[in-house]
């Protein structure tokens, strides 16, 4: 049940001891093209978006309040638009812990196979 609250999951255990992940429910989707998505419906320009993305540094305060902004209401939008491609899941610290630790190994592999050379993007 992927849209299960800490009391419908059936997995028992202190609701206060689990917190919310937000997944996209396909491997194969991006969560740059939805958020792409949205900057467009919405009217902003995605170029600038990523670019500043990319380069900010340091405590460029309102640069990052606007991505913020943005990225927040990306995820409504995508919430809205897109329910079907949004999993959510109520973990513990230590299902958390594990998943992150898959994760840093799965991407360890992916970075193995990548040629270092191509660019990385925010």
């Amino acid at each position: 049940m992927a849209n299960a609250s800490p009391e419908q999951d059936g997995k028992g255990g202190d609701d206060q001891d689990r917190h919310l992940h937000i997944r996209l429910a396909d491997d194969r989707s991006s969560i740059f093209d939805f958020i792409t998505e949205y900057l467009h419906a919405a009217g902003k320009t995605a170029d600038w978006y990523w670019r500043t993305a990319g380069r900010l540094e340091g405590n460029e305060a309102e640069n990052l309040e606007e991505l913020l902004s943005s990225a927040f209401e990306a995820g409504a939008f995508i919430a809205h638009d897109h329910p079907e491609d949004l999993e959510y899941l109520w973990v513990t610290e230590e299902e958390c812990e594990k998943e992150r630790k898959r994760e840093e190994r799965g991407e360890q592999r992916e970075a193995a196979k990548k040629d270092k050379s191509l660019p990385h993007y925010a």
